[in-house]
């Protein structure tokens, strides 16, 4: 893909809705192209995966393959091409059908687990209010009645989130896999559009303070994850 394809791709309507909408709908259909175990590597920005906002985002895209690296662009790659938005790269490997049943599997019982967690709280705080609402209602008082079932909703909704959110934590504990990491500062690309050095892959014009380009650290990580630090991240 083009600088100047990615770059219209990053002027699309502020509004959240339509922004989502087309993200989600993009990574889905680069999703749908692949066969199970195919890979992928697709430019985004940054934001998608490190904004709290757009969780479901990310969360659409673990639902369906595995994160098997990213790597940080500089701020300035796609500034020439007229996009001013910090991007990585991510690269995705689809499930195959075992996996996707395996990942399904333990995100069931994941839910299961923290349903049965809070089912006796919510119950007993719902028939609380419930109660309440009824002897509002009984007496007439409106404004009792409106305030305590607005509680309902919002307690429910809270507890709803609080559910999702510890499943997801859960199954992220379960279904857990070493992800590459890589913060590049050198592309190939100047903010003017010039070539540049490149640290990504090895080349003739590769910094000559870096000992191993991003490529040969993810050979590295790929023969054996444990030798980086905790979370994948690559030691520079």
């Amino acid at each position: 893909m083009s600088h100047k394809s990615i770059s219209s791709l990053f002027s699309l309507p502020k509004s959240k809705k339509s922004k989502v909408k087309t993200e989600i709908l993009f990574i889905e259909r680069c999703l749908d192209l692949l066969k199970p175990g195919g890979r992928l590597g697709i430019v985004l920005p940054e934001g998608i995966y490190n904004n709290p906002s757009l969780a479901y985002v990310r969360e659409f895209t673990e639902d369906r393959a595995f994160l098997r690296a990213v790597v940080s662009l500089p701020q300035e790659t796609f500034v020439s091409s007229g996009a001013m938005v910090k991007c990585s790269l991510l690269f995705l490997q689809k499930y195959t059908e075992e996996e996707k049943k395996a990942f399904d599997k333990t995100y069931v019982q994941a839910k299961t687990e923290i349903d049965d967690i809070y089912a006796d709280e919510i119950a007993k705080e719902t028939e609380r209010l419930e109660a309440a609402i009824a002897i509002a209602k009984k007496e007439k008082d409106t404004e009792s009645r409106k305030t305590l079932q607005k509680e309902l909703r919002d307690y429910l909704k809270l507890m709803t989130t609080k559910k999702a959110v510890e499943s997801r934590q859960l199954l992220k504990d379960r279904f857990d896999y070493p992800i590459f990491m890589y913060e590049a500062e050198k592309v190939g690309i100047s903010a003017t559009g010039e070539e540049d050095l490149n640290e990504l892959y090895p080349t003739d014009s590769h910094p000559k303070n870096i000992d191993k380009t991003c490529l040969e650290w993810y050979r590295e990580f790929l023969a054996d994850p444990e030798k980086f630090t905790e979370n994948g991240e690559v030691e520079k």
